[in-house]
């Protein structure tokens, strides 16, 4: 990735980072963890992103969600998005590309 684009990979079950960036992501809505271990962010209104510990991620906005295993998440911070990434056993890849409102 260039090297002047504020952009990090992280893997989705490495809590610490998740924690660190996730939180950055979010801002001053910070992050909270719930009594099972996920990591959520909530933004306005319904709009959240939740990282469980096994890198299962669900997102929620007005208009769409999202749920599935994620094997990284790159976080943007220049352009404010997060983006899960995974590649299925059987061939089958899964990228979603969630937008800070």
């Amino acid at each position: 990735m260039d090297d002047d684009i504020d952009t990090t990979r992280v893997d989705a079950t490495d809590t610490d980072a998740v924690r660190r960036h996730l939180e950055r992501f979010a801002g001053s809505r910070g992050v909270r963890e719930r009594e099972d271990g996920a990591l959520v962010a909530e933004f306005q209104g319904v709009t959240h992103v939740t990282v469980h510990s096994d890198g299962t991620v669900e997102t929620g906005m007005p208009l769409h969600e999202f749920s599935g295993p994620a094997d990284s998440l790159v976080f943007d911070h220049d352009e404010n998005e997060l983006h899960v990434e995974h590649g299925g056993t059987d061939g089958s890849e899964v990228s979603y590309t969630f937008r800070r409102p």
